[in-house]
């Protein structure tokens, strides 16, 4: 619709068909209301009613009811990437099923022009700390990785790692030699092997990043246009349970109305692909609500599912992702969620 603004109204060129029902919801009023304020203010030739509303060129809408779903539109379809400054605490929580697993975390996210640093604190599996010896490992050793200081594309995805030779020299001297000599076994021994493979240039092994669900999705690549409000595209997730990739088809709807809370929101949708192994099967599906700041639009949430199935069992991925107050609970979030 067309706005052509007076004092006391706003008068609107109906593109299409006249949808009341339509009308009455974006500007919150009531079928009644919006008749009747439209009647008081249009021609003869132009009265509605309320039962039997007709074509007509015009409606007129009350000019501060108009002003104000004005202002919880957004004024671009292009998402862009954040360009300030800023420094971020996120709680993750991702519960793993039909296994029934839950980690949780915080991390610390600072946001530079030139980069993006992250840093990660203790993991908690199902509410406790950490106690298994494999586990123990590899949460030191993934402590070596921070801070970690990554390259975003224009798009928001992960391009490179920019301060890799730090990585490796921590890896070097201060991890590998200490974890080499407090986990004495066979199996540490080849897990150390092959962790020291990948510290020595972790910037070529970035395809552990994209089978890391916070990585995969907090950097993926939503920093982009949506034309008409909508996109599609394809997404690729590693389910660890099962040991493989899952792809599907999906939808972005980005919604044209700010929330409440100032938020844009972003929704994503979809269907697992059909391949030789799901045909004529039930079939997994992606449902996931990104949300972001409304003026620097940095990520303010991520929620939703993911799933795939494997001999006729579903698996799922439950995943939250939200800033946070310093010194918050990531599981009193959780209960406030539920």
């Amino acid at each position: 619709m067309k706005d052509s603004a007076t004092k006391e109204y706003i008068k609107l060129k109906t593109e299409d068909l006249l949808d009341l029902e339509a009308l009455c919801a974006e500007y919150g009023m009531t079928a009644e209301e919006l008749v009747d304020f439209h009647n008081r203010h249009c021609s003869i030739s132009e009265l509605l009613s309320a039962s039997l509303p007709k074509y007509v060129e015009y409606i007129y809408i009350p000019s501060d009811k108009f002003k104000a779903r004005d202002n919880r539109l957004l004024k671009s379809t292009v998402l862009e990437i954040p360009a300030g400054s800023s420094d971020k605490v996120y709680g993750v929580i991702i519960r793993f099923l039909p296994k029934n697993l839950q980690i949780h975390y915080k991390t610390n996210i600072r946001r530079t022009p030139a980069c993006i640093e992250l840093s990660k604190e203790k993991t908690y599996v199902n509410n406790q700390g950490i106690d298994k010896i494999i586990e123990q490992l590899f949460e030191k050793a993934e402590q070596v990785l921070y801070p970690l200081q990554i390259d975003a594309g224009s798009n928001g995805s992960m391009q490179r790692i920019l301060n890799k030779e730090d990585i490796s020299q921590r890896w070097k001297t201060e991890c590998f030699p200490k974890l080499k000599e407090y986990y004495q076994s066979e199996t540490t021994d080849r897990i150390l092997e092959q962790l020291d493979q990948a510290y020595a240039d972790i910037d070529l092994k970035k395809d552990l990043f994209n089978r890391n669900i916070f990585y995969k999705l907090f950097f993926l690549p939503v920093y982009k246009g949506y034309p008409k409000f909508f996109s599609k595209d394809f997404l690729q997730i590693y389910f660890s349970g099962l040991s493989r990739d899952a792809r599907y088809e999906i939808e972005y709807s980005l919604n044209k109305e700010y929330t409440r809370g100032n938020k844009i929101v972003l929704r994503i949708t979809g269907t697992e692909e059909e391949d030789a192994f799901n045909r004529n099967k039930p079939k997994g599906k992606v449902d996931l609500l990104y949300k972001f700041e409304r003026e620097t639009r940095e990520i303010f949430s991520i929620s939703g599912t993911l799933s795939t199935f494997d001999k006729g069992k579903e698996y799922e991925i439950d995943f939250q992702v939200y800033e946070q107050i310093k010194n918050q609970s990531v599981l009193k979030h959780q209960k406030n969620t539920k």
